[in-house]
This record gives C-alpha cells, structure tokens and sequence, in this order.
C-alpha cells in the first residue's frame, strides 16, 4: 500500500508543478470496564496527562483539575475563565483582572487576588523549568512580556510591564495562567502534594504511565458535572485504542491524536460512536538542522522544500483531517496567518537546485519521535518524505526514535518532523520560542536561524497596540520564514476525539482541550 502511495505521491507532485505516582486516595468505586454505570466515565488518551509533582502545572488543563484566568474558544480568541474580565491602560503596559466572584478551590479555601499573584510569581520563580506539556522559559517573556510587578489590588490582579504587550489576555490564555492553591506548592516551586485547584474535578488517583482517576469537587463554583468518577486511561497505541473503544473498555478517546487520521472515516460510520472533528492550532512541522552541512546552503532547504507534496500528505496521509500547510501560522490565528502563496511543489527545481549546490555524499537523517507515531502516521509521512527528497536527488533515511531532545540537542539530525501546539492565544509564543536567534529551541537544538531581521518583526509585532499593523508585522515575519525556511509547514490538523452514542456534551476547543466538565450521559 505505501509502495504504490509513494509512487502515486511523487507522480502527482511531478505533475502539479506549480508505582503509583504521587497521588492516591481512596476510590473504592469503579472496575476494570468502561462505562457510565452510576455517573461514572472511562476515557483513554495517547499520553499521560498527568505529570506529577515536579511539573510547573501537575496536570493537563485537559482534566480540568485547575483552571487559568483566561482560556481560548474555538477560534483561539481569549475568552474569561477565573478571570471575569479585563481591561488595559498606559497603551499596554498595564493590564487588569477583575477576578469571577464566588470561587473556591478544592480544599475549601477562596481563591483571591494573592492566590493568582502567588500562582504567577512561582512560575517566574522556578523558570527555566521543562514540563511534559508547555516548558517555563528563563525569564518568561514568551509568555508575559518585560513584566516589572504583579500585585493584588483591591481583589484584582493588575500587571505592570516594561513594554507594552498588544495582548496580555492572549498570552496568559491556558496554562500560563494556571491557578492553584499557594498551599499546594514547596518552597521548592515543587508540588507538596496532589494538585489544589478551582476546577470541576480532582485528582484522587494517579498510576504514572497508566490512568488518572478524577472525581467531583465538592466546592466547584459552576454547575457540578455530571460524572462524579472519571478515569483516563494512558494507551499509547493508536490500534490498542479504538480496539478498547470497540471493545466497550472505555467510554471515549480524548488529546492530540486520539484517533489517527486513517481510523476516523471507519469510526464515523459507526452509530455507536460521535465523532467530534474541530480546527485546531497543531501544525505539522518539518525543521531543518541548518548549524551544519547540508541544510546550512539555504539552496538545498529551498530543494527539499519543492520537494514535498504537501496535498497529497493532507489529503491522503492524513486522510482527509489536515490542510495542506502554507504560512507558518496555523489558519486558527485568523487573520494573523500569511494568505500569501501557498508553497509549490516542483520537484525539477528541486534537481535543479541539488545539482547546483551539490548533492551530500551520506543520506541526511529525518528524525521521528516514537511517541508522535501513536498519534498521528509519521512513519508513512516520514517515508514519504523520503522517497521525495530522493528523487529531488537528496539521499535520505528515516530514524525514529523515543529522545529527540537529546539527539537534537546533540546536532545529530538533519530534518526533525514533528507537530507543534500553543499554551495560549497569542502568535507571539511560536515565533519567541522556536525562532528569535536567541530562542531556547532554536538554539538548544540546533536549528541555527539567526536573522536580526526576523527579531526585530516579532520584537515590534509583540509590543504593537495597532491591530492592524500588529498584523503586517506578523505577515511580513511569515513571508520572510517562507524565504528562510528553519521550519516549514506541512499540514494544519484537525483533531478528531470520540466518544460513545451515550455521552453528550462534547466540546473541545482551539486548542484540542476537552471540557471534561460538560461531558453528560444520554439516556
């Protein structure tokens, strides 16, 4: 099958030229089985989204065991959560949170305007500090700009910074946000114990690599959810999966990648299952090792560039849930995105071009994480991407393997395919943390993109109150990553969640977050 793909995908391309973990309480109820028996709920999910103690937030937003200030819709537009509204002043140097009245956390204690400065100041604290969903960079800039102060006043929480930020609520959208309990943290920045937050459930068991068990808050401020028990079942492979949703082990498939775009048609057909398919911000990215030879030649990341076929990928690959890639932002940035040109596919040029700077005499590496073939057919695109450049002329070959960190870190790959996110609703994240030439990705691993150019852009966009220059900023930084290429977009991915017929309710946002909270039995 992937035989007769690749030479369908090339032909085509040739033609268009153009231990129990931490926490444990006693929960007696529930089993082996999936389920709703009694308000209960078993769900199961590609990774662990709960990372312990030692992570900056414990727990994905996913579980909505704490909530932030401020959270995305689904068109990533930043919409109230604990914070009830906002307002700025001084032309965005400062920034104001009227705080939602009436809310507790889960140990019983009222969350105040100090809790929230508590909260912020820990992550400034403790940053640098990674985490198995969105890292703290060293000074937090990515996410609250030249912040000066944080302080209570009056029960609201105001920011005060050295620069203006164009939109502080985008930026502290999700998990740069997140609030909890002071009492939940170590003077070390660590957890002292389980995780004390505001939201709809709590974490009473947690088997690291295998569930989370969440049951009711008592003190939630909003309506109470309608299961009082669910549990999350870790299954890292996509098959096992929707062989435990067949099989009636679990409830419903939730996260990134939770069904692969292959599986969605054949589950969609089924009445026994809702298939929710939404936008979200994940890009599907190919990052190019341009510290060494070969892609240092900006004439040889154009020719691998030429060489992709980035529809067939979307349309076959990824079956239909993807869009081919074009600006560098996600089309759920709205108007932010590039509409500029969509990347060609020209694989003479691409010969052309290898012929002219000369083709490497060992095959360059396209590095794979084991963990993101559970998610989504890295291992078909990667070859895919392969045959392509072998016919552009680039020799190539496929590794996959469980820590790119360290292989990237140590410069030993020249291509990187990977799917990228954001904490928040501000497009400045993915330009400050991958690509500014002083940015912890793109020097950490390699990439080696420095342009001053591109800094000064994303430096002018990122402090710019004018939303309409805010947006020719970014579009000129886009147009100029399109003729550098340190990363390139393949596909914009949907990401398709199910569940059984018996479970209603179901929403997820830009973000691929699941409102666990609003999930209902239908009867």
């Amino acid at each position: 099958m992937l035989l007769a793909f690749l030479g369908a995908v090339l032909a085509a391309c040739g033609a268009q030229n153009g231990a129990q973990d931490s926490v444990q309480n006693s929960v007696q109820d529930g089993g082996q089985n999936g389920g709703q028996d009694g308000g209960q709920l078993t769900l199961a999910a590609p990774r662990d989204l709960v990372a312990g103690p030692q992570d900056p937030y414990y727990t994905h937003q996913t579980l909505r065991v704490w909530e932030p200030l401020v959270t995305v819709d689904d068109r990533l537009r930043p919409v109230p959560a604990l914070a009830a509204s906002w307002e700025s002043a001084q032309d965005g140097r400062r920034w104001t949170f009227t705080l939602r009245e009436g809310v507790r956390f889960s140990d019983g204690t009222t969350l105040t305007a100090e809790a929230v400065v508590a909260n912020i100041e820990r992550f400034r604290r403790i940053a640098p500090r990674p985490s198995a969903f969105f890292s703290l960079d060293a000074g937090m800039e990515a996410a609250y700009g030249k912040l000066t102060g944080v302080r209570a006043e009056a029960g609201k929480v105001a920011f005060t910074l050295e620069e203006p930020v164009a939109d502080l609520p985008g930026r502290l959208a999700g998990f740069f946000s997140m609030v909890q309990s002071p009492k939940a943290f170590a003077a070390s920045g660590d957890f002292a114990g389980g995780p004390v937050g505001t939201g709809p459930y709590t974490l009473a068991e947690w088997v690291k690599g295998q569930r989370a068990v969440l049951t009711a808050n008592p003190h939630y401020h909003g309506a109470a959810p309608a299961y009082r028990r669910i549990e999350v079942r870790v299954i890292p492979d996509a098959n096992a999966r929707v062989a435990a949703l067949q099989a009636g082990e679990v409830d419903g498939l939730i996260d990134k990648g939770a069904l692969l775009p292959g599986q969605v048609a054949a589950v969609a057909a089924d009445s026994a299952y809702r298939v929710v398919r939404s936008p979200s911000v994940l890009t599907h990215y190919l990052t190019f090792n341009a510290s060494r030879e070969p892609f240092s030649d900006p004439r040889l990341r154009e020719a691998a560039d030429l060489a992709i076929d980035r529809r067939a990928i979307a349309e076959k690959l990824l079956a239909g849930t993807a869009r081919p890639g074009g600006a560098f932002l996600s089309p759920a940035f709205g108007d932010l995105a590039d509409p500029g040109p969509a990347p060609a596919c020209d694989p003479a040029r691409a010969r052309e071009l290898v012929t002219a700077a000369g083709a490497p005499a060992e095959p360059v590496t396209i590095l794979v994480s084991s963990a993101e073939t559970g998610q989504f057919p890295y291992t078909d695109v990667a070859e895919v991407l392969r045959a392509a450049l072998e016919q552009a002329g680039l020799p190539a070959k496929v590794s996959v393997v469980e820590a790119t960190k360290s292989v990237m870190e140590a410069g030993d790959y020249d291509l990187f395919l990977s799917a990228y996110s954001v904490p928040n609703g501000d497009a400045d994240y993915l330009f400050r943390r991958f690509l500014r030439s002083d940015a912890a990705w793109n020097v950490e691993r390699r990439l080696g993109y420095r342009s001053p150019e591109f800094d000064e852009l994303i430096d002018r966009a990122a402090t710019t109150t004018d939303a309409d220059a805010r947006r020719d900023l970014y579009h000129r930084a886009q147009r100029l990553l399109a003729a550098d290429r340190p990363m390139v977009p393949l596909a914009y991915q949907d990401n398709p969640i199910v569940t059984t017929a018996k479970v209603g309710g179901v929403t997820q946002n830009a973000a691929y977050v699941v409102d666990l909270g609003k999930l209902v039995p239908v009867r």
